[in-house]
């Protein structure tokens, strides 16, 4: 039977988790991350709700870009900030707890397999973080409950695999078809947050499905990104180059990632950023397209880079967008 701890395992709890957390989810990276993305977010539905963008469409003036003085901070936008937090804490411990075994021999320099964390830790993190999300939303997010259950179960549905692991495990193809909305869900519910916002909860338009994919579409890229591999670097793990061909795997994140590019184009113009927010899209998808063709053409280890790529990529996107945002439409 293999032990729980090692003379190495740190008594309490809190050690443990603070370990967990410097390993597997930097609070200090993460923190900063999600807050400025979701109010990124929310600061644009609001803009693009408030009365001064929406009389904007019989004419641009000057005037628009004085939305960003009405947008608001109140108790719907913290809880998404908040659930925006605990969601991706939850969907790490989820992955942790999944795979607890597996990794721990694929991985043996993780905190986990060198028993510095204990499953149970794990587990007592993701309930926290469940409870807190279920506490913020019955409290205070009356008016996006039902978005927020629709959210959190099928959450919980990935946890348990659909009630089909056995199947799930043997096809790494259906599995990432029936799991990979849930970023799509999460950020559903956390624009509906935004919607919500101020005086009035807003319908969901077009806008905010394309706002959605913005912000969604890089998480799918990334996922099949860190998981293809070139011939030499294959192990047991299971791979989407290995289960679907290095060329199919590595031209699925590419043609998602020049998808995001024409989703900013299109949320800058309606936007009506200057050339610098398009020139610099440019810049970043020429940047995706080089990397990931070299490993297309040529599949070496030395140029697999397609996660820093993805990160790289989503990150700038992202900061190209709230920069933008921040400065035309003077949001203080």
């Amino acid at each position: 039977m293999t032990k729980l701890r090692s003379p190495n395992t740190p008594q309490y709890f809190i050690q443990r988790a603070l370990i967990y957390t410097r390993e597997m989810f930097p609070i200090l990276i993460y923190l900063p991350y999600v807050v400025s993305l979701y109010f990124c977010v929310n600061v644009v539905v609001q803009i693009i709700n408030t009365p001064i963008f929406k009389a904007s469409k019989n004419g641009v003036s000057e005037a628009i870009f004085q939305a960003g003085s009405q947008v608001v901070i109140d108790s719907t936008a913290i809880i998404g900030v908040v659930s925006a937090f605990f969601f991706m804490l939850l969907m790490r411990t989820f992955d942790d707890l999944k795979d607890f075994e597996l990794d721990a021999k694929l991985f043996p320099h993780r905190a986990t397999a060198r028993k510095d964390v204990l499953k149970k830790d794990i587990q007592l993190i993701s309930i926290s973080s469940f409870i807190i999300l279920l506490t913020v939303n019955l409290i205070w997010g009356q008016a996006i409950i039902l978005v927020f259950a629709l959210t959190i179960t099928y959450a919980v549905l990935t946890f348990k695999w659909f009630f089909a692991e056995k199947f799930h495990r043997e096809h790494i193809f259906i599995t990432m078809l029936d799991h990979q909305p849930l970023p799509y869900v999460i950020n559903f519910y956390l624009l509906h947050t935004a919607l919500a916002t101020g005086n009035e909860y807003e319908s969901f338009e077009w806008f905010h499905l394309y706002l959605l994919l913005i912000v969604s579409i890089p998480i799918t890229a990334w996922e099949i990104s860190r998981k293809i591999r070139s011939a030499d670097m294959e192990t047991e793990y299971e791979t989407f180059s290995l289960v679907i061909g290095r060329k199919t795997a590595t031209i699925i994140p590419l043609i998602l990632f020049m998808t995001v590019a024409v989703l900013h184009v299109h949320i800058g113009k309606t936007l009506h950023f200057s050339p610098v927010f398009f020139y610099l899209v440019l810049a970043v998808s020429l940047i995706v397209l080089f990397f990931y063709l070299r490993f297309l053409i040529k599949p070496k280890k030395e140029y697999n880079v397609l996660t820093n790529t993805a990160l790289f990529a989503t990150s700038f996107y992202f900061i190209n967008l709230l920069i933008n945002t921040m400065v035309h439409y003077q949001v203080v």
